[in-house]
């Protein structure tokens, strides 16, 4: 394979920048069809994380997160720089997983590994990072054009002392033979050129509990809170999703589907609640359930082991 070239990103002021990560996106969680299944990644071995790892994420339990080299599904691992929260979240049909990992690296180079493996699957896509004062963010679609395997990426670090601190990975991917994974997958993946660090603050602070998504969520859009029952794992990050939007993990502690259902209250606004869908694979059960329709959706999806903590993310597009 011949040296892929190297692009340099043009740097952009911090408004335009966030309105690019926070754009629509669409998740197209039902066209995924059966393909190697992530739940058996998502329940194997697990890189241990201690509280040394986490760095300025004094308030992360290590427990909660695992380290660069856990298995994500479809070939993919968690890249150095970065930590899984909870877990890869495998679709209730087929062998995608949607995952949110929270950034203590430098994002630019946790974004050009995840590139370099989805480069060494076979997919390729335009993508890179573009970077402001208190802002750097990447983007990018990897697409296999012989069987449409995909990976939907979206980093950001963001530091606001109003809102508070963003620095995390959304991922979305998407088996062979997915019926939304195909399209034109466009230039090589191209290594970014290194951007001016975007410096974390010491301890990072955590959301308050009742306004959990402040740092992520539109402005003007409502305030979404941690249900009684659950905890958030890591920080807010961007949307395991396609192109915009936001995500967070939590841990479930009390009554896992009462807590789910509490959740889906939650986005009444937009739209019908429906009833939570489960299924069930060898050892653990998935549940799912999506509000809304069109451009704004939320879409909530637990990981239940039988024999592990249980953990939940809650995927949220805007209007």
């Amino acid at each position: 394979m011949p040296a892929p070239l190297r692009r340099r990103p043009r740097r952009v002021g911090a408004v335009v920048l966030a309105a690019l990560l926070l754009g629509a996106c669409s998740s197209g969680e039902d066209g995924a069809s059966e393909g190697d299944d992530p739940a058996a990644a998502a329940t194997g071995d697990r890189v241990v994380v201690t509280a040394d790892d986490l760095g300025p994420f004094a308030e992360v339990d290590p427990d909660d997160v695992a380290g660069p080299g856990t298995p994500l599904g479809g070939g993919l691992s968690v890249p150095d720089g970065a930590l899984l929260q909870g877990a890869a979240f495998p679709d209730l049909v087929g062998g995608g997983f949607r995952a949110l990992l929270l950034v203590t690296g430098d994002p630019v180079d946790v974004y050009d590994a995840i590139a370099g493996q989805a480069s060494g699957l076979g997919m390729q896509g335009p993508g890179g990072c573009l970077g402001a004062e208190t802002l750097v963010g990447c983007q990018a679609t990897f697409v296999d054009e012989a069987d449409g395997e995909s990976l939907a990426v979206t980093v950001t670090r963001r530091i606001d002392p109003f809102t508070g601190v963003v620095s995390g990975v959304g991922m979305l991917y998407r088996p062979p033979g997915s019926e939304d994974g195909g399209g034109e997958a466009g230039t090589a993946n191209a290594p970014t050129t290194p951007l001016a660090e975007v410096v974390l603050p010491d301890p990072v602070p955590v959301p308050a509990p009742e306004d959990v998504a402040l740092a992520v969520r539109s402005p003007g859009s409502p305030m979404r809170k941690v249900e009684v029952g659950s905890e958030l794992v890591g920080l807010p990050g961007p949307c395991a999703c396609v192109g915009g939007g936001w995500s967070i993990v939590v841990r479930l502690e009390g009554v896992e589907r009462d807590v789910l259902h509490g959740y889906a209250r939650q986005f009444s606004d937009l739209g019908e609640v429906p009833d939570l869908e489960d299924r069930h694979r060898d050892d653990l059960t998935l549940v799912g359930v999506r509000v809304g329709e069109g451009d704004a959706t939320a879409e909530i999806r637990a990981f239940l082991p039988d024999d592990a903590p249980a953990y939940a993310i809650i995927s949220v597009r805007p209007a």
